[in-house]
């Protein structure tokens, strides 16, 4: 039996409005890109890495980057994100997607590798880690930063893009949740909960902070499930 295709991908640019560059300032030690990608490298999953980025001349940095650590790399649409990962999928033939965001570093594996497997055991169109709520509230059962989405991409494909409204294609997973869709979603307990997204420069400093304690603890891997 052929096994299904999975691609990581995590969408990363430079235009923040907050934090500008951010996916590419220094993260204990590398860029900040670069610490996710290494970190998801060190699982050891069998699916292709790839950068989704965008067309926009200041994305060519992260080009760069990614050609620097002999990471795929692909160049979409900056404003429609549910078009780019469209584009992803069928430029890949890949199956299913897992979504990340270049601005949450800490990839957990525990996490990632029970939504595969659920998502694979139960073939819905998303397996996720967080509800969208009818008021567009997001009800999370993992901590902000640890969020991932594994996609459908044969669901992700069939659905008319051009009848989505801005936050729709800003976001990909909001359509999931307008009730045509099945929606698998994976819960953990963490004894941590605070927020570990990176959007401003406090966020960055706040997390780096975090990341260096654990690294300098040995604890990094035990924290996101790791050996």
């Amino acid at each position: 039996m052929k096994l299904p295709k999975i691609g990581i991908v995590t969408q990363a640019r430079t235009g923040s409005s907050r934090l500008p560059g951010k996916v590419l300032n220094q993260f204990c030690g590398v860029p900040l890109l670069q610490f996710q990608i290494d970190l998801i490298r060190t699982y050891n999953f069998e699916h292709i890495i790839v950068v989704a980025t965008t067309t926009n001349h200041d994305d060519q940095k992260i080009v760069e980057l990614c050609k620097q650590i002999n990471t795929e790399c692909f160049l979409g649409s900056e404003n429609d994100v549910f078009d780019r990962y469209c584009s992803v999928a069928e430029y890949y033939k890949f199956d299913h997607i897992v979504r990340l965001t270049a601005d949450n570093p800490l990839v957990s594996y525990s996490i990632i590798n029970e939504a595969i497997s659920s998502h694979l055991t139960n073939s819905p169109d998303l397996t996720s880690t967080r509800e969208l709520v009818t008021d567009r509230t997001i009800k999370r059962h993992v901590p902000k930063g640890l969020s991932i989405d594994i996609i459908n991409c044969k669901t992700l494909l069939s659905v008319d893009s051009e009848k989505l409204n801005k936050f729709e294609k800003e976001h990909v997973i909001p359509v999931f949740y307008n009730g045509k869709f099945q929606v698998n979603i994976i819960k953990q307990n963490f004894k941590y909960n605070d927020d570990l997204s990176i959007d401003t420069l406090d966020d960055f400093n706040r997390v780096q902070n975090f990341t260096k304690s654990l690294i300098k603890e040995d604890k990094l891997f035990e924290f996101l499930g790791y050996g």
